[in-house]
């Protein structure tokens, strides 16, 4: 692959294909797990909702016991 890089015996595009295609290849199951998202777009509001209501929550608690340290 290297000589033949460096010769120019074959073009850029014939030596970087078999790298896209590992790339390609490790990329399916994130995409795979990752079009559950795209098909819906409310989970993915419900789960930052969700994620920032337990925020409020913990932050909540953290105040007050900040409050009470500070009395």
């Amino acid at each position: 692959m290297q000589q033949g890089c460096r010769s120019a015996a074959f073009g850029c595009l014939e030596c970087k294909q078999p790298l896209i295609q590992s790339i390609l290849a490790n990329r399916r199951p994130c995409g795979r797990r990752a079009q559950r998202y795209l098909d819906d777009p409310t989970l993915v509001k419900n789960i930052i909702a969700d994620g920032c209501e337990k925020a409020r929550a913990l932050a909540a608690e953290t105040m007050r016991e900040v409050r009470e340290a500070m009395v």
